[in-house]
């Protein structure tokens, strides 16, 4: 006896397609999301009124300190890769008379 039936997609390959943005908001990779959230989530703990373990501040800071050095070498999705080293060579470059 012979089956010929198609054999189905295995489980999830579906959803393994790219996530599209709907109503004309740019597609966001999973690490932004990941990374904002981390971001409010340790300013709400550092800022937040209520008396916590100091290694829980101090955990949040760190966590804060990371976050702001990921964010500082993330390229710009907007902007050319070379625009953001003529802009620090600019910084750098003394003025002239």
């Amino acid at each position: 006896m012979k089956n010929n039936e198609k054999a189905s997609a295995p489980r999830g390959a579906a959803d393994a397609t790219p996530v599209r943005a709907t109503a004309g908001q740019p597609a966001v990779p999973w690490w932004v999301s990941l990374r904002q959230g981390l971001q409010l989530a340790s300013q709400l703990v550092v800022a937040s009124p209520v008396r916590l373990p100091s290694k829980v501040v101090t955990a949040a800071k760190y966590v804060s300190l990371a976050l702001g050095l990921w964010e500082s070498f993330d390229l710009q999705p907007d902007a050319p890769p070379g625009v953001a080293a003529k802009e620090d060579g600019e910084a750098e470059a003394p003025d002239a008379p």
